[in-house]
């Protein structure tokens, strides 16, 4: 956790675009999200990608660690959120987003009902150890039939120590499979990213319901 609060405090936030995901963009549709659904995005940082969604007709409920990143979020987009304690969380609502600042493993499902997910560089900011952990979470936030775009890289993870870690296909599969329906809809190759010193990385786009 100190990590990402010393990456915010240094600015090293190489992860952050300046305009919304193509591939969120491209692949969100097929989704078939109903306007007005409530979408969780963790891990969120300051991502523009709300907005977008937001756009869309969609509810938002982020959840982010590091309170320079809320704050942020909301100071340039020029809004005013109304702020409030709520155990060991401090949440931060606007008419359509609310983002909940603190850990995302200790939010209560009570705090997010979300009908929908996006996770673009949640899970590959997470060690393979605490995967597990994610899935569940995730699990428990969802409602039943709550479906969730993801998008992820692989690379050889002796090439680059993490984060963002490796989250290779067959992995995605392995810890979501048990309690979702997984979809692979698009792997494309990174060449712009081996600038990094790594030989391949590739990124992968799932479509994944909570069954």
């Amino acid at each position: 956790m100190e990590l990402w609060h010393q990456r915010w405090f240094n600015n090293q936030i190489g992860f952050h675009r300046l305009v919304a995901n193509d591939l969120l963009i491209k692949h969100w549709p097929s989704l078939k999200c109903q306007p007005g659904a409530n979408v969780l995005v963790p891990l969120c940082g300051k991502t523009l990608d709300m907005h977008w969604l937001n756009e869309q007709g969609h509810k938002i409920t982020g959840v982010e660690l590091v309170e320079k990143a809320v704050r942020s979020f909301f100071d340039e987009a020029q809004l005013t959120p109304h702020v409030e304690s709520q155990g060991e969380h401090t949440i931060f609502t606007t008419e359509d987003i609310t983002i909940i600042q603190g850990d995302v493993f200790a939010l209560p499902e009570t705090m997010a009902n979300c009908q929908a997910w996006y996770d673009r560089a949640a899970m590959v900011a997470l060690p393979s150890e605490v995967r597990a952990n994610y899935v569940d979470q995730i699990h428990s936030l969802c409602s039943p039939g709550a479906v969730g775009l993801m998008i992820t890289f692989a690379y050889p993870q002796e090439q680059m120590q993490g984060p963002p870690f490796s989250l290779p296909d067959e992995e995605v599969f392995e810890v979501f499979s048990e309690r979702f329906e997984v979809e692979l809809l698009e792997s494309i190759n990174l060449e712009d990213e081996k600038d990094r010193g790594l030989s391949q990385i590739t990124s992968s786009v799932f479509k994944i319901k909570r069954t």
